[in-house]
């Protein structure tokens, strides 16, 4: 809460106006802030804004934030004494800063006299050098020797304002205030972007080297701007370089190393012994002491060295993607330019004398310098790669998927990542042999996660600075420029978008991002509108496979089916029986086994020309023919000649539905109990934690929770489960359990667990995540059809069918259906299934979707938080417990309008709005003030502010679209709540100094995350290895038998290079996608899985998203490699067999030598066993 000061005398400091507050008003009157007297005590942050004279201080800003409601006093103010002064203290009108708010929040509070001598002594250390430069390893250095520093770039401060160096310790930061001519600069570095500090032996000079993890925050205000009386200005903006110096050197270095003025006013000791000394003070404990870092200016980073390099990048013209991984060695932080130039020969000759492999050998190398030890020079690292590919074959790529190159846009810096595997559009598939000319840019904070700015920063100044110079001038990387070219919706809401540089192009000619842009389409009806521009143009970048092409009299537009006003078929059409397995054919194409254990999708999602959505089979059309409506047609393309049907998504199995934690907040307020919940949870946990017993507990919990899926390890174990092994065999079974399915099971129990705890992520029984589609049966009574079964209003029609499913099973009665992200009480409805299909309907031989009546007075998913039929997937729930839900009309929100201008929108103006999305996207912010304001507002959801913030959400989701943005101020404030216990961030902090207070919450979230208690390290089975041994004898005469009279393999050349190639990409895999500089484990790979803790679920998100696009394209290229061109059963049978026994012969060789095997063997061998029992399951010898 926030509330404005008057009346403060002149020489009162922000300390005194605190400590009179904690004294006086929280002890006086705790009923103002707080609920009762268990909660903790707020944190609080005043701020004294100068008067007119521009010294005296006579009004102030404080806010405590984490206080109860806000009760009226008398005269609605509050007062207090400071300094001989009568404050007054009234509630602010102006919304909280979420930077703020958030900061506040997970501080503790400390007692403001602390506080003042922790600031005051800080306040002290005067600087009178800042040098900026990197750490490296002289030539001569012994390998325990401590790392040089270079000064790439220094101010010398010993002037009239000297600069001083503070302890912020309530924003958990150190500034360095810099004040030169009429600008105030600053560099900011957070406490937990300290990797340690290290201060010299000799006191003499007092400089302390700061190793940071990314660069430092610079910030520059303005001295003498005006006094207006205005506080929502902000007068501090965040730059890119402090000098244009300094912006040389800023994309590449950014260690620091402070030197200290020793004035000797701190009773007498050495001023850095004083600094030592508050650092713990601050909970900075990374110190070392004693050490000595000799520093002097290399010019690693001068503007002469790096012109040396881009002269060299210049040279290697058509070889982009080598001069991409030499700027990645420099603007990554891996390499200085002295480093890289002595690798020129060497690169030079790779690209002269193995010019095939040379692009493959970088991007190995790079990864391999990230990793390397600190010890190891460059040059051989360079080497180790390069024989180590000399003797792979090169990594190809899947059928669909192209390598991309991304690039990260921060503050300073362009990182550079990849190429990495990913799934082609409609534009990229164009262009084949010219994907390099493409890249994905990023717009993201120093960490790689979103731009944040706290309320006193003009983060939209810096974002049409940084971001929409970018977006506006271009690019120049590795010798290619760079222009803006479109983005896809999904992309832009993790703030990526597609860059081009102009190429020639043999049958196009001149390509450039403005062609590329005329060719995608005519969007007359949209130019107006620079979102909807840009979002139309966004489907021609949706990631989407090829299928069948269609002539323009194969496809027709019949008009939607709509009743007074309401649309009910918005985003969905048909497909004829014949078209829908031409399409599955050439899906399948791309499946190791040819989709043959596969149940073939009844609809998908497609991009056909300028329509969008979902098409589903009719079974009255004849022939190859497709009907798309008029709600799919987003712009018109010209169909000259064939046209592709691009397919985003193909549903061929039901996915299980799960709680979550905005789910049971609705829910709890509809009437299910809390002990419902708890009841489904302590089920859930006991079945997790007892996935040690057997492989059929091991696999359910695989398999409700999506892991390890692209490995096959459920369908491994469970065929091996088939053959008599278990986890703990007993008479007559087998043990299947080793070593490293031991870590694997306990990886997978510790994320499931850590879900359950931090996310309420709790599988639910009898529920189903199933795409939507519409009952064509009104169409067909519309067009003069009789004795057609059309779904009445209220009821839905789901069949489901997993793989492997002899028969589908139809759900028949009552069921709860939404769509997530639930917010409104509204967004949960109670239906009916009708189960088996009347024989007279149009949709009885649909499976693993979700249909929906065409008729009524309300179309049923738009009443789901207002979903459509474009791809939207429902959560279909028969689970008996959360069934009994009080009566709750769906939220009605009417559309708004979008954004226009004036004029025809110009690529500036989109440029413009992806600027202004990047700044105010607010989606996250709002959800989370309505997860906390509801678990702890009366009436809960259905509280007049949580209603106001689903208004909210519901606009700001939209805005991607409709350009109409949710600004901070039109959010509800949060009115003094305190952050309840299971708001606590998964890391957890065990220093008594930093740890925060948090109200038990009441609620059904407090309750499921106290009723979990985490162990910090599950105990692991001892075994030994050699469970391969076994399996194959037990496998060997089901194997002999399907082959006799079988030629057998003696090559194994190329197994030795398929064995390679997946180890060596799984570990560039395991490094490029890790969230720290340590690797992903074999186990987290295996489960498609990241365990490391991110301070944003959605950055996490996305590199899981990633993690699992390349580790799919790697599976599918090896069981390919594998099971080789033939498509006879036998034949693949004998090369997978092949590769398992030689998996086993290479653990038995490496531990044997090295006592582990190497990484990546345990993975290679899960997919050649896989590929061996599913083999031998087409042959009839095991279970489909």
């Amino acid at each position: 809460m926030e509330f404005y000061i008057s009346n403060v005398q002149t020489q009162a400091t922000e300390y005194t106006v605190m400590g009179a507050i904690a004294d006086q008003v929280l002890p006086r009157s705790p009923d103002l802030f707080l609920a009762d007297g268990t909660q903790p005590l707020l944190d609080l942050d005043v701020t004294l804004n100068p008067g007119n004279l521009g010294s005296a201080r006579d009004d102030g800003i404080g806010e405590p934030i984490r206080s109860r409601s806000m009760r009226d006093s008398s005269d609605g103010n509050i007062s207090t004494i400071a300094n001989g002064h009568q404050l007054e203290l009234y509630p602010s009108e102006r919304p909280v800063d979420g930077g703020l708010e958030q900061e506040l929040e997970q501080a503790p509070f400390i007692d403001p006299d602390i506080q003042q001598k922790i600031d005051a002594r800080a306040d002290g250390f005067v600087v009178s050098k800042v040098q900026i430069g990197t750490f490296y390893r002289p030539e001569n250095a012994e390998p325990d020797d401590p790392p040089a520093f270079s000064i790439e770039w220094e101010m010398d401060l010993m002037q009239p304002k000297l600069p001083r160096l503070k302890f912020e310790s309530y924003h958990k930061q150190m500034r360095i205030e810099i004040e030169k001519e009429s600008t105030s600069y600053s560099i900011v570095v957070k406490f937990d972007n300290i990797v340690k500090l290290t201060m010299p032996c000799d006191p003499r000079e007092p400089y302390i080297c700061f190793d940071l993890l990314t660069p430092p925050v610079f910030q520059k205000e303005e001295m003498h701007h005006s006094q207006d009386g205005n506080y929502s200005k902000k007068f501090r903006q965040r730059v890119s370089e402090l000098t244009a110096g300094h912006g040389v050197v800023a994309p590449y270095a950014y260690q620091l190393r402070i030197v200290l003025y020793d004035d000797h006013d701190h009773d007498g000791s050495d001023i850095l012994g004083t600094f030592y000394e508050l650092c713990p003070m601050a909970n900075i404990r990374r110190l070392i002491r004693y050490v000595t870092i000799d520093a002097k200016e290399e010019g690693f980073f001068s503007s002469t060295a790096l012109e040396d390099v881009r002269m060299w990048l210049r040279t290697l013209g058509d070889k982009w993607r080598v001069a991409f991984q030499i700027e990645a060695l420099l603007n990554n932080g891996i390499a200085h330019t002295r480093d890289v130039l002595k690798l020129k020969p060497r690169i030079d000759n790779l690209i002269n004398r193995h010019e095939s492999i040379a692009e493959e050998v970088m991007r190995y190398f790079v990864e391999a310098a990230v990793n390397r030890s600190t010890v190891q020079p460059l040059q051989k690292c360079f080497e180790a790669i390069l024989q180590r590919q000399f003797r792979r074959r090169q990594f190809t790529i899947p059928k669909g998927c192209f390598f991309c190159h991304r690039v990260t846009l921060t503050p300073t810096r362009l990182l550079l990542e990849g190429p990495n595997v990913a799934q082609s559009n409609r534009v990229i598939r164009q262009f084949k042999g010219y994907e390099d000319h493409f890249l994905r840019v990023s717009f993201r904070d120093e960490d790689r996660l979103q731009y944040r700015c706290t309320r006193d920063i003009d983060g939209r100044t810096f974002l049409r600075e940084r971001v929409g110079k970018a977006l506006k001038e271009g690019l120049d990387l590795a010798g290619r420029h760079f222009d803006f070219l479109a983005y896809s919706c999904s992309a832009l809401k993790n703030h990526s978008v597609w860059f081009v540089s102009p190429f020639w192009h043999p049958n196009k000619g001149l390509v450039t991002a403005e062609s590329i842009r005329a060719s995608l389409g005519n969007f007359e009806a949209v130019i107006y509108s620079p979102s909807k521009y840009g979002a139309r143009m966004a489907q021609a970048f949706t990631a989407t496979d090829a299928s069948v092409k269609l002539h323009k009299s194969q496809w027709s537009e019949p008009p939607d089916i709509e009743q007074n006003g309401i649309l009910f078929t918005d985003g969905v059409g048909t497909i004829s029986r014949e078209l829908a397995n031409l399409i599955w054919q050439t899906l399948c194409e791309n499946y190791p086994d040819s989709g043959v254990n596969a149940v073939q999708p009844s609809a998908y999602q497609i991009r056909f020309l300028g329509y969008k959505g979902m098409v589903a089979v009719d079974p009255f059309l004849e022939g190859i023919h497709m009907r798309l409506r008029p709600s799919m047609r987003k712009f018109d393309v010209e169909a000259k000649g064939l046209a592709e049907i691009e397919i985003a998504s193909a549903f061929g199995e039901p996915k299980s539905a799960q709680l979550n934690r905005p789910l049971v907040t609705v829910l709890e307020d509809r009437g299910v109990p809390i002990r419902a919940f708890l009841e489904l949870q302590e089920k859930v946990v006991s079945n997790t934690r007892r996935a040690d017993e057997s492989v059929t507990m091991f696999t359910d919990l695989l398999k409700q929770h999506s892991l390890c899926e692209d490995f096959w390890v459920p369908d491994t174990l469970r065929r091996l489960n088939h053959l008599g092994f278990e986890l703990k065999p007993g008479h007559s079974q087998k043990q299947l359990d080793s070593p490293f399915l031991a870590r694997l099971r306990s990886s997978a129990i510790n994320y499931v667990l850590r879900g359950i705890k931090y996310r309420a992520r709790i599988p639910i029984p009898d529920s189903y995540m199933l795409p939507g589609v519409a009952d064509e049966g009104p169409a067909y009574v519309n067009m003069g059809y009789g004795n057609v079964y059309c779904l009445p209003q209220g009821k839905v029609f789901a069949c489901v069918q997993n793989p492997g499913d002899k028969e589908p099973t139809w759900l028949r009665g009552p069921c709860i259906i939404y769509r997530s992200p639930v917010i409104h009480p509204g967004d949960v409805q109670c239906v009916e299934a009708i189960g088996e299909p009347p024989r007279n309907c149009l949709f009885g031989k649909l499976k693993n979707v979700v249909v929906f009546p065409a008729q009524g007075t309300q179309s049923l998913p738009n009443s789901l938080a207002g979903g459509d039929l474009d791809g939207d997937t429902y959560e279909v729930v028969q689970y008996v417990p959360l069934l009994d839900l009080k009566p709750q009309e769906p939220a009605a929100y009417p559309p708004a309008t979008p954004y226009m201008l004036d004029r025809r929108s110009s690529i500036d103006d989109v440029c413009n709005f992806i600027v202004e999305f990047t700044n105010s996207d607010n989606v996250g912010l709002i959800a989370d003030k309505h997860l906390v304001m509801a678990d702890q507002l009366e009436d809960g959801t259905s509280n007049p502010a949580c209603l106001k913030l689903a208004e909210l959400h519901s606009q700001a989701v939209d805005y991607l679209k409709n350009g109409r943005k949710v600004s901070v101020d039109d959010i509800p404030r949060m009115p003094g709540l305190s952050a309840p216990d299971w708001h606590e961030l998964e890391q957890v902090v065990h220093s008594t100094i930093n740890k925060v207070d948090r109200v038990k919450s009441p609620r059904a979230l407090g309750c499921l995350y106290r009723n979990i208690k985490l162990e910090k390290d599950r105990p692991r089975p001892s075994m030994q290895p050699g469970r391969e041994e076994t399996i194959s004898d037990v496998l060997r005469p089901f194997v002999e038998c399907k082959l006799r009279g079988y030629k057998p393999l003696t090559d194994q050349s190329w197994l030795d290079s398929v064995y390679t190639v997946y180890r060596g990409e799984l570990k560039y895999i395991s490094a490029a996608y890790s969230l720290s500089k340590t690797a992903l484990s074999e186990e987290e790979l295996v489960m498609g899985m990241i365990l490391a803790n991110s301070s944003s679920e959605t950055h996490k998100r996305e590199r899981v998203f990633a993690l699992n696009e390349s580790l799919s394209s790697l599976l599918r290229v090896t069981r390919e490699s594998i099971l080789g061109e033939l498509q006879e059963v036998r034949w693949q049978l004998a090369r997978a067999w092949k590769a398992w026994t030689y998996h086993t012969l290479d653990i038995q060789k490496t531990c044997n030598e090295s006592g582990k095997p190497p990484f990546g063997s345990h993975s290679f061998g899960l997919i050649a066993l896989g590929l061996v029992l599913k083999c031998l399951a087409r042959m009839g010898s095991l279970p489909l």
